[in-house]
């Protein structure tokens, strides 16, 4: 990732209204951090942890119709990396960064049907206190 300031990963095991909103406003974050630190690119990863065949394309239809620019979606398989020990149960595990790749500031994981409005507030104030002010 060298050159790149990752702020976050997500691991999902699928697509939901709630995490398709919470992707929309990170984006727009991640943008308006940007603009004001200026052209260093900033960034976060969307990992669904999935088998389905079908999820390359629905994730490059969500990126073309939401006009993503910051964040990137992309797909493992249904266990996910190894390295990151995913519980079984969550559905959604929210690591941001602080200082770093090596410094996780904060660690949110949800079973699920668990992302809604306030967990989803939560996230982006976590995202926002490693972001340039």
């Amino acid at each position: 990732m060298q050159g790149y300031g990752l702020n976050a990963v997500i691991f999902a095991r699928g697509i939901s209204e709630p995490l398709i909103g919470l992707i929309k406003q990170m984006d727009r974050q991640l943008e308006d951090a940007a603009r004001r630190k200026g052209s260093t690119p900033l960034g976060v990863f969307v990992v669904f942890c999935n088998d389905d065949p079908g999820l390359q394309q629905k994730l490059q239809t969500l990126v073309d119709k939401e006009g993503l620019k910051r964040v990137v979606l992309c797909a493992t398989n249904a266990a996910g990396p190894p390295r990151y020990r995913l519980a079984r149960e969550a559905d959604l595990t929210a690591l941001i960064y602080g200082g770093g790749i090596r410094t996780v500031a904060a660690n949110i994981t949800l079973k699920p049907g668990k992302l809604n409005e306030k967990r989803t507030e939560t996230i982006l104030k976590e995202l926002a206190r490693v972001l340039p002010r």
